[in-house]
């Protein structure tokens, strides 16, 4: 269909159902464009045209977000998309998070950095003394490495589609509706912390960390199931994920890992209600499953 703005390539419908669901997807816009589409979900239409691809299913939460900025119901269409998609992939439940926000911290807003990856660490040589002690610690030291893997597919710069926006500085946060968040360090990932969403509703988060030369950008994932989003440095930068079930959900925020570390501050808000965890951190009941004990404090 001809439109204004940036073209879409046709479609051959007869390359399966994931295609036919990326032409319907395509056709639901009627007579929008790409940018209109995209001002309203504060996506870049080149990011866009790539999401309505027939050669991949796109995202739940991107399918949510377009189908609600083209006027229409989403649900029908998130469920189309899942029984394209199958049955998800459970996490492993006795992998521990790393670096969660420690107890203290949410009053505050901090966040505590996560160790550094394990993968990324120069190797070294344990002497003959201390071998007896290495071999005691070995099953603690599995966990460990569990925890610091390298980052996940969903963990790396390449996944993150998703741009934040350039901002101001965030409005003044509603009581029980957010948190602020500070980094003083980080110079690999760190977690929010943890909270329970009431409704469904949007949550949006705003931005704004110092870079050292060299550091451009990092990447925010609202966690367990939402697709993450790259943020520019030194600046103040937003981001929103439509439509958040009920459930229990915190960030994830990383960089690449080059040795080098950046800080500031941020703040979430939630358009409804939200119970903020301060100590205990409770089993994510959103998405994917997680592990059902509270993840290892640093």
């Amino acid at each position: 269909m001809a439109r204004g703005g940036r073209k879409d390539h046709p479609i051959d419908r007869a390359q399966g159902p994931v295609a036919e669901f990326v032409d319907d997807l395509r056709r639901l816009r009627g007579t929008l464009t790409l940018e209109e589409v995209g001002r309203r979900m504060r996506y870049h239409p080149s990011t866009l045209s790539r999401r309505l691809s027939p050669k991949e299913l796109p995202p739940r939460d991107f399918v949510e977000a377009y189908v609600r900025a083209c006027g229409a119901d989403p649900e029908p269409w998130i469920r189309r998309r899942e029984e394209l998609a199958g049955p998800p992939e459970a996490t492993n439940p006795e992998a521990p998070y790393a670096g969660v926000t420690d107890a203290g911290a949410v009053d505050a807003g901090r966040v505590r950095e996560a160790a550094a990856p394990l993968w990324r660490r120069p190797r070294v040589l344990v002497p003959a003394a201390i071998a007896a002690a290495v071999a005691v610690a070995a099953p603690l030291l599995v966990r460990l490495l569990l925890a610091d893997s390298p980052p996940s597919v969903e963990g790396t710069k390449a996944t993150a589609t998703l741009l934040a926006s350039p901002a101001s500085s965030p409005p003044a946060v509603e009581p029980g509706h957010g948190f602020p968040v500070r980094i003083d360090r980080m110079a690999f990932r760190i977690f929010s912390s943890w909270w329970t969403q009431t409704a469904e509703g949007d949550v949006e988060f705003w931005s704004h960390q110092t870079c050292p030369p060299g550091t451009t950008a990092y990447w925010v994932a609202l966690r367990p199931d939402r697709e993450p989003a790259r943020f520019a440095c030194d600046s103040w930068q937003h981001h929103l994920w439509a439509g958040v079930r009920p459930g229990t959900y915190h960030l994830e925020i990383w960089k690449e890992y080059d040795g080098q570390a950046i800080k500031g501050s941020g703040s979430l808000r939630s358009s409804v209600p939200i119970v903020v965890h301060p100590k205990a951190t409770p089993t994510p009941t959103a998405g994917l499953s997680a592990p059902t004990s509270s993840p290892a404090r640093p």
